[in-house]
């Protein structure tokens, strides 16, 4: 379950009670993931926009989905 805020979103497992919070970049990442989109699309998209190196929002995207993957408040399809 996820809300948003005026700096990004919480997210709450439910099952455990526990609550993450995430900025709006994370917020961002997060609503195109749950959409389908590639986590490649979006890194491109965000390196571009921000002028940054696209294999490390590609790596910071995957250490969100690890820790959101590992709290338990997402899961694969």
């Amino acid at each position: 379950m996820s809300t948003g805020t005026e700096g990004g979103s919480v997210l709450l497992n439910k099952r455990t009670g526990r609550y993450w919070q995430v900025n709006l970049t994370g917020a961002h990442i997060l609503d195109r993931l749950f959409a389908g989109e590639p986590a490649d699309g979006i890194a491109s998209d965000i390196a571009t926009h921000y002028g940054i190196d696209a294999a490390a929002v590609r790596a910071d995207i995957a250490a969100l989905t690890d820790n959101l993957l590992g709290a338990g408040l997402v899961e694969t399809s």
